[in-house]
């Protein structure tokens, strides 16, 4: 029987280890795949709902932000705090303990909230659930964060309304303005706001009269709105809740006051532009939502929030909407250096270019030939009135009746010697038939 080489034990050994360390290798691969595979968890917190403007534009725009800019998957949910629109003096409570009970087994990576309500609502509630969550506050004015309240793992994307610049734009288009009616409802962000903008346009209180809107039904001000004195201008603040107490949700509220009013309707915010409103200074929504999902990412990616300072987004270039413009008799004169007009009707040229070019060629091309045909024919003519001549011409030179003499010296010695005409035709002489070869020559 053989014996088993005492040299043949380390290789083996050291095969089995390789394959131990291998084994072992792709375990850690599949767990570090498995852990770059799990997505980041991120929850959108809306003020009163998705589809209310202008915040549902924002939150849109965040999202499409976040899918492009982030080099992970993301898990996003949305909830609204519906409870923005009530007037109670504590309706959290309820939500927030749903939003414990929800995310208590598996907790967030970050936490966006749109608008101010939702803001407020996170602030004062912070230590009660996700007081390390790290957070995003954005699509909210400065005037409406309690800045000396934020943690370390806060961030802000704040921006601000310049409303007497808002009111300016009005006079400045249509200065014959005399009286503005500000569309605002009875909600507390919507209370809030009327107090703000009473206080910031106070300096043109001695060129129009200010009027609100948070006394009427959305019915009452409809008719409202249709009867406004001469030299009238419209302010769409926001209308949430109506004096009647009924929620208006996306643009139909502002659908129904553009079909209705007499005077020209202006805002402050890019999310209701197109739909009504004359334009000028506004909200960029790009801007703002842009900046915000760079924001997130940088969180998401370690950075801390409370590093992260963004200064507030202010109004982008004034735009105008061209239909509003011609509805309400405005030049383009008035307009704000270096304004964008959008909507524009195309001229008859700009819609149709192709078709009028290729026209345009057709008639050129075929106004050539005629005059080519023209000029043809005018040679022609010229011609056989020429041909027409040299043959008259020619019949008159061989008609022998003229030939009363012939100076041909072999016809006469004589040059006075004049001869009867014969009664017919002879040939011409020779001196005429030589004149006749030159010329076919």
């Amino acid at each position: 029987m053989k014996k088993t080489s005492s040299r043949a034990l380390p290789a083996v050994s050291v095969m089995a280890w390789c394959v131990r360390a291998w084994l072992a290798g792709m375990v850690l691969l599949g767990a570090l795949d498995t852990a770059a595979a799990e997505p980041k968890r991120v929850m959108v917190l809306h003020s009163f709902g998705r589809d209310f403007k202008p915040w549902s534009d924002y939150a849109r725009a965040i999202r499409t932000e976040l899918d492009r800019q982030s080099p992970w998957p993301l898990d996003i949910t949305d909830h609204s705090l519906v409870t923005a629109r009530s007037s109670d003096d504590d309706p959290d409570a309820a939500f927030v303990e749903y939003l414990r009970a929800l995310f208590a087994k598996r907790p967030l990576d970050l936490i966006v909230s749109i608008g101010a309500p939702a803001t407020a609502f996170v602030q004062r509630h912070r230590s009660r659930f996700f007081a390390n969550t790290p957070m995003v506050f954005t699509a909210v004015d400065e005037r409406r964060i309690r800045f000396t309240a934020l943690s370390e793992n806060d961030a802000v994307v704040a921006v601000r309304i310049n409303y007497l610049a808002a009111f300016e734009n009005i006079l400045r288009v249509l200065p014959e303005t005399k009286h503005v009616m500000v569309v605002v409802g009875t909600s507390p962000i919507e209370r809030f706001w009327m107090e703000e903008i009473g206080k910031e346009v106070k300096p043109l209180t001695n060129r129009i009269s200010v009027t609100w809107t948070n006394g009427f039904s959305f019915e009452d001000l409809l008719k409202h709105a249709a009867a406004l004195p001469r030299h009238s201008a419209i302010f769409w603040e926001l209308m949430i809740v109506d004096a009647a107490g009924v929620v208006h949700e996306g643009n139909t509220a502002l659908g129904r006051l553009h079909a209705v009013a007499n005077a020209p309707i202006y805002s402050y915010d890019e999310a209701f532009f197109g739909h009504g409103i004359v334009g000028g200074p506004l909200l960029a929504v790009l801007d703002s939502s842009r900046q915000a999902a760079e924001v997130a990412v940088r969180i998401l990616g370690g950075e801390k929030a409370g590093d992260i300072k963004i200064p507030p987004v202010t109004f982008s270039t004034p735009k105008f909407d061209w239909r509003e413009m011609q509805r309400w008799d405005i030049s383009e004169s008035r307009l704000p250096p270096g304004s964008e007009i959008h909507f524009r009707e195309p001229t008859a040229w700009e819609r149709y270019r192709w078709q009028l070019t290729a026209i345009f060629a057709g008639l050129l091309l075929q106004a050539a030939m005629i005059m080519a045909l023209l000029v043809e024919r005018h040679r022609r003519q010229k011609a056989e009135l020429e041909t027409r001549a040299r043959m008259l011409e020619v019949m008159h030179l061989n008609d022998p009746r003229h030939w009363e003499r012939c100076p041909h010296p072999l016809r006469t010695n004589s040059v006075s010697h004049y001869r009867p005409l014969p009664s017919t035709p002879r040939p011409p002489c020779s001196c005429l038939r030589k004149v006749r070869r030159t010329g076919a020559s």
